[in-house]
């Protein structure tokens, strides 16, 4: 037996139905979502063109099927929350990668935690942008009515980061000991 990884195509497409499928089955629980954690997967698994695609695809077209495609002021922050999500993930990813131990899972809730807080700033600051007089008492205001939304995205990133992304990534990385592919079956030609 011989360890092997999936192919890049297969883990892609699998991240992209997880997220896709998990924003569409969660939608009415504002802020739990799975697009954020398979956003970070797919930047730690994939080289970074990409994730980036993957990211798009799955924020773009879980937009059209739910109908927020066009019909928010705020995609742009959105969208430009999750890139910068999936960039800054390619770039700590060698520090992010580590075997089956409680220091990876700390990093990754860690990393959850981290990711909420980068995501929710930046979204509230485009609802102050967007949709308030340009004041420092509205900025403020913008940031303590977000408050209760992003306790309840910082508990869902610690347990989507913690019970999805952690195992996930676990099973799929290039040196995972926790895939093994029979060799002699491989080369069966049916």
């Amino acid at each position: 037996m011989e360890t092997k990884r999936l192919p890049i195509s297969a883990i892609a497409l699998m991240l992209f139905i997880w997220g896709f499928v998990g924003r569409i089955v969660l939608h009415e629980y504002h802020n739990f979502e799975t697009i954020m954690v398979s956003v970070f997967l797919a930047s730690m698994l994939l080289p970074i063109g990409l994730s980036l695609t993957i990211t798009m695809s799955m924020i773009v077209l879980s937009d059209i099927y739910l109908g927020y495609f066009g019909n928010s002021k705020i995609i742009f922050f959105t969208y430009t929350g999750f890139l910068m999500i999936s960039i800054i993930t390619s770039k700590i990813k060698s520090r992010m990668s580590g075997g089956f131990a409680a220091a990876t899972v700390y990093k990754f809730t860690g990393t959850g935690i981290i990711f909420a807080a980068i995501y929710d700033t930046w979204t509230n600051f485009g609802v102050f942008w967007l949709s308030y007089e340009h004041t420092l008492d509205n900025l403020i205001l913008v940031y303590v009515l977000g408050i209760p939304f992003m306790i309840y995205h910082l508990l869902s990133n610690i347990v989507t980061f913690t019970l999805i992304g952690f195992p996930v990534y676990q099973i799929l990385a290039k040196d995972s000991p926790l895939i093994e592919v029979n060799e002699e079956a491989e080369n069966i030609k049916v």
